[in-house]
């Protein structure tokens, strides 16, 4: 009889060590019932999966390499060469981070409760670098034809 009971008490045992507690924040909420919830009339599931996805990416967009072209233009007699001047654009490094949250999860006040309840489907911040950018700057020296003359 005592080791009918003892047998029991050591499967319990030996399964409390396979089964992890849960921190309480997958689904204790609205916020994480809006994003991962099953029930009816949600946001389908591949929606907001797709949707914790592109939130959890960071992209990061490097400074510009710096590239010069020189064009020589000759003009002829009587006429003057154009020259066409582009406003100067400045490329700088930038990171484009995750701001909005889906309508569809009103309850998530905080970006840090969307990216919370994310969490809860396994999905995990990821940082991208873009290629990086190059400014061309283009050059113009204009010469006389008649000048070596």
């Amino acid at each position: 009889m005592k080791a009918v009971t003892l047998v029991p008490a050591f499967a319990v045992a030996a399964l409390a060590g396979a089964i992890q507690a849960r921190d309480g924040h997958c689904g204790g909420d609205n916020c994480a019932r809006q994003v991962t919830g099953t029930r009816p009339g949600l946001t389908p599931i591949s929606s907001r999966r797709a949707d914790c996805s592109n939130f959890m990416k960071t992209t990061v967009v490097p400074d510009a390499t710096h590239r010069t072209t020189t064009v020589t233009v000759t003009a002829t007699h009587g006429e003057a060469a154009h020259v066409r001047r582009d406003g100067a654009l400045e490329y700088r490094a930038a990171t484009e981070s995750p701001t909005v949250i889906p309508a569809y999860a009103p309850g998530c006040r905080e970006l840090r409760n969307y990216s919370s309840a994310c969490s809860c489907w396994g999905i995990t911040a990821v940082t991208t670098t873009a290629p990086q950018p190059t400014k061309t700057e283009t050059v113009t020296v204009t010469t006389d034809a008649c000048e070596d003359l």
